[in-house]
């Protein structure tokens, strides 16, 4: 990244970076985004974990706390 983007960035607001992480998401083309088979095997390992001991993980409203005080 240049030096110049990244002053450029650092220079924005928190609301300005969260508009931007949404603008470069939005032109991202889903489709040319690959997903190795080992990546795909830590996925199911993981899902198959959280469905075998459900306590491992978190619910929506348990994260969504955690984020929350992390931001603030």
């Amino acid at each position: 990244m240049s030096p110049a983007l990244q002053s450029a960035i650092e220079a924005m607001t928190l609301d300005e970076r969260f508009d931007l992480i949404e603008y470069i998401e939005s032109t991202v083309d889903r489709s040319e985004i690959e997903v190795a088979e080992e990546q795909k095997a830590l996925i199911r390992s993981g899902a198959a974990e959280l469905q075998a001991d459900p306590s491992i993980g978190l619910t929506w409203e348990e994260l969504d706390a955690r984020m929350g005080a992390r931001w603030k």
